[in-house]
């Protein structure tokens, strides 16, 4: 996973289990690892790859709703290429709480 860096906040974090992708994303800035153990006794949310495409279809299921198809066509793609994953945060309504959980389960590899 890639901390920092361009994007839209949101209440995600995108990881992936390949670590090839996560050094081409971090570039030269490090790359962190967790495990889906490691979420189970917090208060977030992984969502598998197959769950994440399984979403990702037409306009999109669920949370991955989107007005879109071809945005959500074209994140669908990524997701398959990056072998992505997903940490949903939503139920971790304070940012001091999700510092917490980040540092709780991430560590630098």
């Amino acid at each position: 996973m890639f901390l920092e860096g361009p994007g839209r906040e949101t209440p995600y974090l995108s990881t992936t289990e390949r670590r090839e992708v996560a050094g081409r994303f971090a570039k030269a800035g490090s790359v962190w690892e967790t495990s889906v153990a490691l979420t189970k006794n917090t208060s977030i949310k992984h969502i598998s790859n197959s769950e994440l495409l399984g979403l990702m279809k037409g306009n999109g299921k669920g949370a991955a709703k989107w007005l879109d198809a071809f945005e959500v066509m074209q994140a669908r793609r990524y997701a398959e290429e990056h072998s992505e994953h997903i940490l949903d945060f939503r139920a971790v309504a304070d940012p001091k709480v999700a510092a917490v959980v980040v540092k709780a389960i991430f560590k630098k590899s």
